[in-house]
Parts: structure tokens; C-alpha cells; sequence
């Protein structure tokens, strides 16, 4: 009869095939798995950063409303008369360089 041999072979090639092909779908579906799970933690660190940033900006508004209602308190005090002018130069000294360290879109001033 026939060599046996080249059958066999290509009958285990092909059963190896088949393997690795099975082998190289599992993993692609671990991977799917993975990569759908990051995306969900993705997409949730995202809102999280964007409810940090809304909170962010809250307090330099709220800040930038404290720093007004500082500056309109001293420029009051040194309307009145008999006020230690030497402090109150110094306080709006310091207000100044303060707002020289600032970017101007928070309200700091060009140096």
C-alpha cells in the first residue's frame, strides 16, 4: 500500500492548526474582555476628572470672589480717616505681587 506517513503528518499539522487557532481565539477573547473592562474604567475616570475640574473651578471663582471683596474691604479702610497708612500700603503691596504670580485669565495682572 500507500506510506502512511504523509497522511499522519498532515493530519497532525492540521490538528495542531486547529489548536493554536483555538488557542490564539481564547486569548483574543481576553483581550476583547480587557481591553471593554478598560474602557468602562476609562470612561468613568473621565466623569470623575470632569467633576473634579467642575469643582476646581467652583473654587477659583469662590476665591477670585474672596480676593474682590478683600480688595474692596481695604480700599474702605483707607478711606477712613486715621488709618495706619504704612500697613495699609504694605497689605495692597502684597495683594499686587500675589497677582503678579497669577495668570491673567484668573485675575492676576501683567508683571
Amino acid at each position: 500500500g500507500e506510506d502512511p506517513l504523509p497522511l499522519r503528518r498532515a493530519k497532525i499539522t492540521a490538528e495542531a492548526a486547529v489548536k493554536k487557532a483555538e488557542r490564539a481565539t481564547a486569548a483574543a477573547g481576553k483581550a476583547r474582555t480587557q481591553a471593554e473592562e478598560d474602557a468602562v474604567k476609562a470612561s468613568e475616570s473621565r466623569a470623575a476628572a470632569e467633576a473634579r475640574k467642575q469643582e476646581a473651578e467652583a473654587a477659583v471663582e469662590e476665591a477670585r470672589a474672596k480676593v474682590a471683596e478683600a480688595e474692596a474691604y481695604l480700599e474702605e479702610v483707607k478711606a477712613k480717616p486715621g488709618q495706619a497708612q504704612g500697613a495699609l500700603w504694605y497689605m495692597s503691596r502684597e495683594l499686587t505681587e500675589k497677582k503678579k504670580y497669577m495668570p491673567t485669565a484668573k485675575g492676576g495682572i501683567a508683571r
